[in-house]
């Protein structure tokens, strides 16, 4: 019994090791994103705050094992809408115009 008891403590200690690491790797991927545009648009204040948070909503969902590709198109509409809002229509229109960085922000 005492070996049951100790294998399931061991379990959940690993799972809950595991999801720590995904949480913190999300977030050090949403910093490096808003750090990215940041820069390409020369931003600052609480904006970053909120593209931060989506930035780490988009990556918590993309870590995720398993995801269907439907998500991962609702995820960078998500995005795309998120972005448009919090920018202005000039540094938005920026932004689309770097295609590569727009995708690398909503679609990876």
């Amino acid at each position: 019994m005492k070996k049951i008891i100790a294998l399931f403590v061991l379990l959940f200690a690993f799972t809950f090791n595991a999801n720590a690491q995904d949480k913190s790797k999300a977030t050090e991927l949403a910093k490096q994103d808003t750090q990215e545009l940041a820069q390409y648009l020369g931003l600052q204040g609480e904006v970053l705050t909120d593209l931060q948070t989506v930035f780490k909503e988009k990556h918590d969902v993309l870590l995720t094992e398993g995801i269907s590709e439907d998500r991962k198109v609702i995820v960078s509409n998500f995005v795309e809408t998120k972005l448009s809002s919090l920018l202005n229509q000039g540094d938005f229109d920026k932004l689309k115009a770097d295609k590569a960085l727009y995708k690398k922000l909503t679609r990876n």
